[in-house]
């Protein structure tokens, strides 16, 4: 009877274990399939040409995340690539910072390779990872060039800014139509005076701001921008004159207390201090003379 129990208590827990070996069997599936079909976080890629005023090139990428809204991904491999017609070749692989961007510098190498319509092809790509989204950008680039001048004519003073772009060894084109700014540069931010197209001959002229103020010497400078063009990208000159107003540096006088005028405040503090001694010794010979007149009357 005892023998009886065991064997079928047995038999319920092999029951029991069957039934939980087939709830997993059909479980685990259902839950791979859940985690395959969650949603990634979606990201961008944005990608820029720059080219600033000492002739430095350099690719801009920008990674972001979504979350409620676009932020940037930081610490994200990303490639470079540089690429033509039949193929791209990887150029470098780098991690974005904590503005999600990742700076690539272009070797002269890196312009030899062009596409059928004579640009130059850069690809940027982040390969994703188990919880976000791949992304790429392509952007065309035609490199270009800006140059700053100045001239005179009678009393009125100009500024001139060319565009031209490479048309061949050493032969250059003008840019017809580009949309220049024209700007002030600050310490620490640009001015705008101007912003127009060039002509046929790829130049802009606007009068010289004569009443805007600049160094001790009257030496300003003046920074010429094509920005956020589809063709050329982003690129920067300078040109320094000395048309400005100058402007003297502010002397302010300092006193302090290895100078020989004290500050004003000790010297205030110091003339009241001493009229007081003084108004004590005149109240105290006034007294001796009042109590010894005092006495003689008595």
């Amino acid at each position: 009877e005892v023998r009886s129990l065991i064997q079928k208590r047995n038999s319920m827990n092999r029951g029991y274990k069957i039934i939980i070996l087939a709830a997993l069997i059909a479980f685990v599936p259902g839950l791979t399939l859940w985690a395959q079909d969650a949603e990634l976080s979606s990201t961008k890629m944005q990608a820029a040409y720059y080219k600033d005023h000492e002739g430095l090139e350099s690719i801009v990428a920008r990674l972001l995340i979504k979350s409620e809204r676009y932020e940037p991904y930081a610490n994200m491999e990303v490639s470079f690539f540089v690429a033509s017609d039949t193929s791209k070749m990887l150029l470098e692989k780098m991690t974005t910072n904590e503005k999600g961007e990742a700076i690539y510098i272009l070797q002269a190498k890196d312009k030899t390779h062009t596409d059928a319509t004579g640009l130059i092809a850069f690809e940027v790509t982040y390969d994703g990872n188990a919880t976000a989204e791949s992304a790429s950008k392509d952007i065309q680039v035609n490199p270009a060039d800006l140059k700053v001048s100045f001239f005179q004519e009678d009393t009125s003073k100009f500024i001139a800014v060319e565009a031209f772009e490479s048309s061949g060894e050493d032969s250059i084109s003008p840019i017809a139509a580009v949309e220049i700014g024209l700007y002030i540069k600050g310490t620490f931010s640009y001015y705008n005076i101007a912003k127009d197209v060039t002509d046929a001959n790829g130049k802009l002229i606007v009068p010289f701001p004569v009443e805007m103020p600049g160094d001790t010497l009257g030496v300003i400078t003046l920074a010429a921008k094509i920005e956020d063009h589809d063709l050329y990208g982003n690129i920067e000159s300078w040109g320094n004159i000395n048309w400005a107003k100058p402007v003297p540096l502010a002397t302010e006088a300092r006193r302090g207390l290895g100078d020989t005028d004290a500050p004003l405040w000790m010297v205030y503090t110091l003339i009241v201090l001493l009229s007081a001694v003084w108004f004590h010794y005149a109240y105290v010979i006034f007294l001796v003379i009042k109590i010894k007149l005092a006495k003689d009357q008595v």
